[in-house]
């Protein structure tokens, strides 16, 4: 594949995450979901979810496999240090940020956990399976495919990383500011990543964050 050929590829994969959870909405009237009905709804978010993970399997298999050759766990022992000072440094901006906010969490953090409660195995898979698969894909793979220069994509695509897990309301400073701890892990991701060169690094990485927190949200309640 041609560097052009390869560039626009990763510029539509990335275009197309946000596209699809579009095409997602439309879905929901176009086959008219019951959306009063939990177990319609749950079973609609598996089946389109599942469809985008398919289509960037595809997409992407060639460099997976390739990927997932390499890979084993000394390499990613070797970055679960720095995976650790993201989460020390992330508990403190989110510390810093909820005493400026008055805000414990971030509205996308009490949208996830409300939605824990409606729909917990769909969202039970979302966290642990679906987005730490996509989402590094989306914001590591397809950045670093686009961009040469190492510390712009490292801050690049950790800052696109927290944009997205930012939900405006009525207090759109108060929001951006709960953006701060995302945008850390985004970065503290992308550094795994661009130092490894290996994208199940960070899909592992990511993984264990996610289940660690599901496992804290059941626990805590």
């Amino acid at each position: 594949m041609s560097n052009k050929k390869k560039l626009f590829l990763n510029l539509f994969m990335f275009l197309f995450y946000f596209i699809y959870q579009f095409i997602s909405l439309i879905g929901i009237g176009l086959f008219k979901i019951n959306v009063q009905s939990n177990f319609t709804k749950e079973l609609y978010l598996f089946i389109s979810s599942f469809i985008y993970l398919i289509i960037v399997l595809i997409v992407y298999l060639k460099e997976l496999r390739q990927d997932f050759k390499e890979f084993n766990i000394k390499i990613l022992i070797k970055y679960i240090p720095i995976y650790i000072i993201g989460i020390i440094l992330m508990a403190l901006s989110n510390y810093l940020m909820a005493s400026i906010t008055h805000s414990e969490i971030s509205q996308n953090e009490n949208a996830i956990r409300e939605s824990l409660k409606i729909f917990p195995i769909y969202m039970s898979f979302s966290v642990v399976i679906y987005a730490p698969f996509v989402e590094e894909i989306t914001f590591r793979k397809t950045f670093k495919n686009i961009i040469n220069n190492g510390v712009l994509f490292v801050i690049l695509s950790g800052f696109i990383f927290g944009l997205v897990h930012v939900s405006l309301t009525s207090e759109p400073i108060n929001d951006l500011l709960m953006i701060v701890p995302y945008i850390i892990m985004g970065i503290n991701f992308s550094y795994i990543y661009y130092k490894s060169n290996n994208i199940f690094t960070t899909i592992s990485i990511h993984f264990i964050h996610n289940l660690l927190l599901l496992i804290l949200q059941f626990i805590g309640g």
